[in-house]
This record gives structure tokens, sequence and C-alpha cells, in this order.
């Protein structure tokens, strides 16, 4: 018997737990991200093999995933340890595009039905939470990293109780007087309950380096840079690894609506090129070095000069946003999303806080750059194989991105996805269906991401694209 057990413990043929830890590790970097979150529960081998890759990227481009507003009915609402029952949520939900399901993951404190998400970018999510305090999170891994305080922005102002809790904040307002030799004329403060001053102060946080896990001290994260765009007049500030306050970059004059990262590598030094979008369609470029904390970069220089949108974009009557692109490396795309008002047909109307807007058409224009550093911009037609054949546009509160339509089945090239981005408050983001859906340049249709109909009679938190991630 002890000879039988000998026998066949020395012809036992090698298994899955066997494999060499580099193919693992080689495969682990393939996997789209629902089969990478199984991947540990193989076994012994295979959870070891992704805990030493857990800051490996993703080898193979992931598809977009969709975080879902939150359905109040649902069963995991606070079941986990701290929940305490009292309608909180633990766990986001998200919808992946390559398979159309959708997949609920626990969350790190503060619980996510108490976040307002004004970013997304490299597998992060810029938070708010109820505090109108900003965090990045990753939603796949659960690390978060805590942002300098939103009253280190020169007009904000907490008002706090006895106990040092925030009871209100003050958010003041000035704007240039051009006749009195550039004085301010200031505003009086409007005054914000705390959960309530993130609908009205942030408009868009944009990644220009993620964080990356530091050894000295342990569990630290280092190298990152956010670039904020807020009010009061959509002006720029930008908060680094180290810094204690954020750095406002600009002048109260200019109007910024979006700013994407440069698709060229960063320098040795650690500056990065970062192209921002004004309100009037103008480009600018600004050299940032993402490792000096507290620091203004030096002026941008302008790349593009103000871009006209067609005649009934740039009339008071219908929403127009605007995005930035970068094709590929200097190559610009500008494009304009047109709204309109859900019921503009309907005798009956709510008010205007809760009105329903439903994208109707998107304009593109193409940035062709000429010698001696004039050019234009080119209005393009994405019908047929124009500008975006073969190519997907994820547009919102997320990085503004162009992805290769190849990158799963369920991506459709030349389309842009759109989540709605404003402008919010605290009505519209818990009482109106976001406008969220996939337009279709060929021939202008425009719909809800497949698997996500139902999940967006729901409202809060907004939804948002993740460029899923699982650095840790």
């Amino acid at each position: 018997m002890a000879m039988n057990k000998l026998v066949g413990a020395a012809v036992r043929r090698p298994g899955w737990a066997d494999l060499p830890r580099d193919l693992l590790e080689s495969v682990l970097g393939r996997l789209p991200v629902p089969d990478r979150l199984r991947f540990p529960g193989v076994c012994t081998a295979w959870q070891s093999a992704d805990a030493a890759s857990a800051t490996a990227r993703f080898r193979a481009a992931q598809p977009p995933w969709l975080m879902l507003p939150l359905i109040p009915t649902a069963r995991w609402l606070s079941r986990r340890g701290g929940g305490g029952g009292d309608g909180r949520f633990l766990e986001a939900r998200f919808l992946s595009l390559s398979d159309g399901r959708a997949y609920a993951i626990p969350q790190p404190a503060p619980p996510v039905s108490e976040r307002l998400c004004v970013g997304s970018s490299d597998g992060w999510l810029v938070t708010a939470d109820a505090a109108s305090e900003l965090h990045l999170l990753n939603p796949l891994t659960g690390a978060q990293v805590q942002l300098p305080s939103v009253t280190t922005l020169p007009f904000v102002d907490a008002s706090r109780d006895a106990d040092g809790r925030v009871a209100s904040y003050d958010l003041r307002c000035c704007f240039g007087d051009g006749d009195n030799d550039g004085d301010e004329v200031l505003v009086p403060p409007e005054s914000f309950a705390p959960d309530r001053l993130r609908y009205e102060l942030y408009e868009k946080a944009i990644l220009v380096a993620p964080p990356r896990r530091q050894t000295t001290p342990p569990g630290s994260w280092g190298g990152y840079a956010v670039l904020l765009i807020c009010q009061p007049l959509y002006r720029l500030a930008i908060a680094r690894a180290g810094d204690t306050k954020w750095t406002l970059l600009d002048m109260p004059s200019r109007c910024w609506v979006d700013a994407v990262r440069a698709a060229s590598a960063p320098a040795a030094d650690g500056h990065q090129a970062v192209y921002t979008l004004d309100s009037v369609g103008r480009v600018e470029a600004w050299d940032m070095d993402v490792t000096a904390a507290g620091t203004t970069p030096p002026p941008p220089r302008e790349i593009a000069p103000p871009c006209c949108c067609s005649g009934r974009a740039c009339s008071m009557s219908i929403p127009c946003s605007k995005y930035l692109v970068e094709l590929s490396p200097g190559h610009l795309l500008q494009v304009h999303r047109l709204r309109d008002k859900a019921h503009a047909r309907s005798k009956w109307e709510p008010r205007q806080e809760r009105v329903e807007y439903t994208t109707v058409k998107a304009e593109l224009f193409e940035w062709n750059a000429a010698g001696g550093g004039h050019g234009e911009w080119a209005r393009v037609d994405g019908a047929g194989a124009g500008i975006l054949a073969g190519r997907a546009l994820f547009l919102g509160k997320s990085a503004s991105l162009c992805v290769p339509a190849d990158c799963c089945p369920e991506v459709k090239g030349n389309c842009v996805y759109f989540t709605d981005d404003g402008p919010w408050s605290h009505e519209r983001c818990h009482e109106v269906v976001p406008d969220v859906g996939v337009l279709d340049l060929a021939d202008g249709s425009y719909k809800v991401p497949r698997g996500a109909v139902r999940d967006l009679l729901w409202k809060w938190p907004p939804p948002v694209w993740v460029f899923p991630s699982c650095t840790n």
C-alpha cells in the first residue's frame, strides 16, 4: 500500500499550480478585468502570482467600464461590517462593456453612496465625499489617496461647530474689473452645506500622473498630480504628491472646460505636457512638473485659436459641452456635444432644475497645423470611414479618451460614448435621469449602452466611465 502511494506520487503530472511564475504574470497582464479578479481564486499558487504582480499594468487594451447608479432596494446594501443597515452602500457597481454584465466590488470608507465622482483616469477615480473633500480611489484594488483639503483653495472658507466639524462652507467669487486697473470686484459669498459645495465647486478633475506605491514610508503613495477645473469662473488648480494645498494656475478671466494629458511620455525630469481647452475652443499647452510640490508651472503657450461652433450650437437655445481629445501625439480633436430638452415637444415641462436633457448631435473639429505656427480648426464629418473609423471616443467626467474599437467586441467604431457631466446640482443628481448613451456618428442614433437600460432608471451617483487598472 505504501509502495503504491510512492509510485503514484512519483508519476503525478504537473497541474495548473505548477506553471512557471513568469508565465502566470504574463497571462495576468493579458486578462480582461473580470478574469483578472477571478484569477487568485483558482489556487494558492495563482493567488501568490497575483499578489507578486500587483503593480503590473495590463498589457492588453482594456475596454472602459461604466460606473452605475446605486439601486436603493439592492440586497447588498450595507451588508458588510460597519454598514449598520443605515442605507449606506459599501459596494460600487460597474458595467463591463466586454460581456454586458454588472459587477459589484467592495469599496473602502467613506461609503460609495456618499461619493460624487468628478474625474476618472488610469483606473483611478477622483471622488468628493459628503464633506466635499477629494480622494483618489482605485475601485478595483481599494487603494485610496487623500488630496489637499478644499479649504486650501483661496476662495473657500469653512465654518466649524464646537466639535471642530465643518458646519458650512462659504464660496467667494471675484471678477476682474478692467476699468479699475485690474482691481477685483468682490461678490458676497454664498453659503453651502458641507455636502452641497461639491456640486457647485468641482467641474472636472484630470489625472496628470497616476499614483505610484512608495517603499518609504511603507504604504505611502507618490508621483501623482491632479489638475482640477473648479468654480468660480472655471479656474485651474493643481495638487501633487507632497502638497498640503491646492495651487492656482491662472487668472480668473479664463473659463476652462476640459484638459487632457499629452500622449507623449513624460520627460525624465518629471515634466508632463497637458493641453487645456477653454469655453471658446482655444487650446493651450502647459509644461507641468509633477515632482515639484508647491510650485507654479510656467505660463502656457497657445496651441490653437478659438474654434467656432455651428450657428445652432453657439446660440443660447441649446446647451453645448466641449471636449478635447488627442487622437495621436499632437493630433487634436474637439468634440462639441449638443443637447436638447427631452420634453421639448411636450406641453408640460418640469421645473428648470429637473429638466431632462438628451444628446442630439456631436460636431467634430480637427486641428490642422501649418508651417510658421499657424493652423485652423476644420469641421470633419463622422459619416462613413471618417476620422473615427475603427476608433471610439469616451467622454464625460472621465478623461477624454480615444480607444481602438477592437479593444472589445462591444465597442463600436465611429461612435462617441457619453456620460452626463452637468451642470450638476443636488436636485439633478438625485432626481433627474442622467444623459448616458452611445452616439453613432454614421446614422445619428443615440442609444443606452447594452446592459445598462434598467440601471440608468436610477440616478445616484451619476454614471462615469472607468478605465480599469489592477495596479496597486
